[in-house]
């Protein structure tokens, strides 16, 4: 998974998004910004996090295909048929309030660094 750009505002207020550790310069004013200023033990905490995220969200109907799928094809086809009814009842009913923690876990504990123009 590629870590997400990060986005700079400048002070004329035009935005740019670049990975971490490169340079933008604004079009508009002609300031650069470095995101090398950016610690990295913050944003590797952060992207963890995001990580963690990643696989609250998939992690649960993988299993379940994993385990249901051979059963499927070996034991009965009924056995797709629950596979289906459970991941829809997790996308419906579980996955919201997973998504809603998750998202107030990683808003609530980002950093929001102050970047210097070179």
């Amino acid at each position: 998974m590629r870590a997400p750009d990060i986005a700079i505002t400048c002070d004329c207020g035009r935005v740019g998004r670049v990975p971490l550790g490169d340079l933008w310069t604004c079009e508009e004013c002609g300031r650069s910004w470095d995101t090398s200023q950016i610690p990295r033990d913050e944003y590797d905490a952060l992207m963890r996090r995001v990580r963690r995220y990643s696989v609250l969200i998939a992690g649960p109907p993988v299993a379940l295909a994993a385990i249901l799928v051979p059963l499927a094809v070996v034991v009965d086809v009924r056995y797709a048929f629950l596979l289906f009814v459970l991941v829809m009842a997790y996308a419906l009913l579980v996955l919201p309030h997973l998504r809603n923690r998750a998202r107030r876990e990683v808003l609530d504990a980002a950093p929001r660094w102050k970047l210097r123009p070179d």
